[in-house]
């Protein structure tokens, strides 16, 4: 009897072994296009670019680190994200100087940008498939304090 009892405890084992990668491996498999258009003075190009930021919070701050970011560069045009969490928030900058690469920290003091759903109050985006997307529209009426 306890050679089948040992049996049963390590074919458990196993089972629970096999299915814990099975969950670990897809947590974060969403996917979103962010679609931006810039409505403010100034032509996005390759060195005017519009930066989007994806974080993980609504309480996006200039200190909070994004769990991804992507580079637009012409007008109009989409970032495509995968590997995201089922719920994520949205920031955009123009870089209306050209003198920011999206990388040194916040957007410098007077650069046009914007939250997903109004500054202090970001709307959640769900993610799914290869369809999700969302349109961002801004222009230089909020800028970065």
């Amino acid at each position: 009897m306890s050679v089948v009892r040992t049996f049963l405890v390590a074919l458990a084992a196993v089972a629970v072994c096999a299915i814990a990668p099975l969950r670990a491996a897809s947590p974060d498999t969403g996917q979103l296009k962010v679609t931006v258009e810039y409505k403010g003075p100034g032509t996005v190009d390759k060195s005017h670019q519009i930066f989007v930021w994806v974080f993980d919070t609504p309480d996006i701050t200039a200190t909070l680190e994004p769990i991804s970011s992507d580079v637009i560069t012409t007008n109009g045009g989409t970032a495509s994200f995968s590997g995201l969490p089922k719920t994520v928030y949205l920031a955009a900058a123009f870089n209306e100087k050209g003198d920011y690469d999206g990388t040194q920290g916040p957007p410098p003091t007077g650069t046009p940008v914007t939250i997903y759903g109004g500054m202090g109050t970001a709307t959640g985006v769900e993610t799914g498939g290869a369809d999700a997307g969302v349109t961002i529209t801004f222009d230089d009426s909020t800028r970065m304090p």
